[in-house]
């Protein structure tokens, strides 16, 4: 596609955004790897095949820029191939990564080489070194000027370069197939064969392709296939730069000063007028719309619409709309919209609609909308309406509806429900329902639901333990003759609601709290205290407030049967002119009674006994 067809697709992509929104680089380069030698006297030549072995990689030079035969002495300990290689060869010679290779090259041009020559062609096939059979989407690739060129499907290439005195450094390559280097110097056309040995001998090409070679998955999705031409894929798949460049500009993927291998090459500062496609970034990137870059990214990634990363990014990232990351990520995230990452991400992620991590979270992940981490959060969640975790909690959780997790050890705080799908160990608080399979730790709620509690304590209006204390209970005492309760919580926290009639039909209704202290097999004290109103439904009158304090002792007979008895402390609010049983309210009794303007006190000391099963 021409490069006008592709800034139409990213303008289209600039609509539809609109629309619809309506520790860096783990392994060295090669040169930046420390090996330990100690040769008293060789060629240069074997120098350089020693450090190639101890640093793990091959040399490729032109053997009239290398002064092979030279006597040198090699002692490193501890020291990087830049350094030893800067001191084994001065500032003449610079060497450049490409692949598993660095390629010595001149590193001062003279005046004549700087003059203007003709272009020369370099053209040939590309085979498979173990049988022979044409190799297509292989590159061919010319490292000083970054010319390149991908061969068809009968491997033949075509590749044009500047000509002149100075060696021409090719380097042939193909993902699954070990690279190759050669060295141009005539300044005519040239016919060259080149012959690539699979990385495990005896696999065919198939085998290759489907065995050894991984596809960067930034190049797998969809948009980046729409945006990125083909020959530059190919050649992103093929060709890996370790050098750094330190600037490069593009207007769309392919048109930049990086040209076709782009997505091969890592970049100090990199700007994008529209939208860029790289290999990686080790400083600042800007991108008016989008930024694409295949492996990792460190330092400052700001794009206008969204960032896209295929390795792992340390530093601040930040998009209009979204940032879609699919390597680990340390450091500060903010999206507009949202953001995607599968893998660990340590620091701070901020988005205005939804954040969404299908690995693990180190820190703070906050969203407008919602939250998901679809394993361990080792930090917190903070969500306007929904945080979910689906494995361990940490820190904490808040939400302005639900907060969803698999275990918790820090704080839960919902405006609506919190779910602890298996063991809160922490504090879930909740303006409606909490809910735990086993609580370690404190629910605080209206109502409060959990299988077990092994050393903590539900507080709300209603708490049900499935395997708690929850039982009913049948009382009378001086005032109302016949009392039913329920009771639910745990032992050393439970709730309780009681309804009972009285002398002339009158009723009440009652909430409550209480504990229990045990005093032996059978024996055990419990405290209760309620708040409840008292009403006549014949006259459809509410006569008043009563609260109660009920110590009682309890002895159990049976698994499930008990009887109790015990005194109680009374306190009757009632406005005056309320029909009461007696002037002074509804006991016949007291020892406290106070009567202002309007309303009464009245105080008594009662009691209650009962059966509990």
């Amino acid at each position: 596609m021409d490069a006008a067809g592709r800034m139409i697709r990213l303008w289209g992509v600039f609509l539809l955004l609109i629309a619809g929104g309506s520790s860096l680089f783990s392994q060295a380069t090669c040169l930046q790897r420390k090996v330990a030698l100690d040769i008293p006297n060789c060629s240069l030549e074997v120098a350089l095949i020693e450090i190639g072995k101890a640093g793990r990689f091959r040399f490729s030079y032109d053997a009239d820029l290398i002064p092979g035969g030279r006597q040198v002495r090699v002692k490193a300990k501890n020291i990087s191939v830049s350094a030893l290689l800067k001191e084994l060869l001065g500032k003449d010679v610079h060497p450049r990564e490409v692949g598993n290779h660095v390629i010595l090259v001149p590193g001062k041009t003279e005046a004549r080489e700087k003059q203007s020559f003709p272009y020369i062609t370099v053209r040939g096939a590309i085979l498979d070194a173990s049988n022979r059979r044409t190799l297509g989407d292989a590159t061919v690739y010319e490292i000083e000027n970054k010319h390149s060129a991908v061969s068809n499907k009968n491997g033949a290439y075509k590749l044009i370069i500047p000509t002149g005195k100075k060696a021409r450094g090719l380097t042939y390559c193909k993902s699954g197939y070990a690279d190759t280097v050669i060295f141009i110097r005539q300044a005519v056309d040239r016919h060259v064969d080149i012959l690539l040995s699979p990385l495990e001998p005896g696999l065919s090409r198939m085998s290759i392709l489907y065995g050894l070679v991984a596809i960067n998955r930034v190049d797998s999705m969809d948009l980046v296939n729409w945006l990125v031409p083909r020959e530059a894929m190919v050649n992103s798949q093929n060709l890996e730069v370790r050098s750094l460049r330190t600037f490069q500009v593009s207007i769309i993927p392919y048109i930049g000063t990086n040209w076709k291998v782009s997505g091969s090459i890592t970049n100090r500062f990199s700007l994008n007028l529209l939208a860029g496609y790289t290999g990686g970034l080790k400083g600042v990137e800007v991108g008016g719309l989008l930024n694409i870059t295949r492996n990792d990214v460190s330092g400052l990634q700001i794009g206008g619409f969204g960032n896209i990363v295929g390795g792992h990014g340390k530093g601040w990232q930040i998009a209009g709309l979204f940032n879609f990351d699919l390597g680990k990520f340390e450091g500060v995230q903010v999206g507009g919209f949202f953001n995607y990452g599968p893998d660990t991400v340590k620091g701070v992620q901020i988005s205005g609609l939804a954040s969404i991590i299908t690995g693990r979270i180190k820190g703070v992940q906050i969203s407008g909308l919602a939250g998901i981490v679809t394993h361990h959060c080792d930090g917190w969640q903070l969500s306007g309406l929904l945080s979910l975790t689906l494995k361990d909690i940490k820190k904490g959780q808040i939400a302005g509806l639900v907060n969803y997790c698999n275990n918790s050890d820090g704080l839960q705080l919902a405006g609506l429900v919190n779910i602890t799908r298996r063991h809160n160990s922490g504090v879930q608080i909740a303006g409606l329902v909490n809910y735990a399979t086993m609580v370690h730790g404190v629910q605080i709620g209206i109502v409060n639901v959990c299988n077990t509690v092994e050393r903590g304590v539900p507080i709300g209006l209603f708490s049900y333990v499935q395997q708690g204390y929850h039982l009913f209970e049948l009382s009378g005492n001086e005032i109302f003759y016949g009392n039913a309760a329920f009771k639910s919580g745990t032992k050393s926290f439970y709730n309780f609601i009681q309804v009972g009639i009285g002398s002339n039909y009158k009723l009440q209704g009652s909430y409550g709290i209480g504990t229990i202290f045990k005093l032996g097999r059978k024996f055990s004290i419990n405290l209760d205290a309620s708040a409840g109103f008292v009403y006549h439904p014949v006259d459809t009158i509410y006569h008043g407030l009563l609260l109660k304090f009920n110590p009682a002792a309890e002895y159990r007979f049976a698994k499930h049967f008990a009887i109790f008895a015990g005194p109680a402390y009374n306190c009757f609010v009632f406005s005056k002119g309320k029909p009461s049983a007696t002037e002074r309210g509804i006991s016949t009794y007291d020892f406290y009674f106070k009567s202002t303007e309007n309303a009464s006190i009245q105080m008594w000391i009662g009691g209650v006994a009962g059966v509990r099963f």
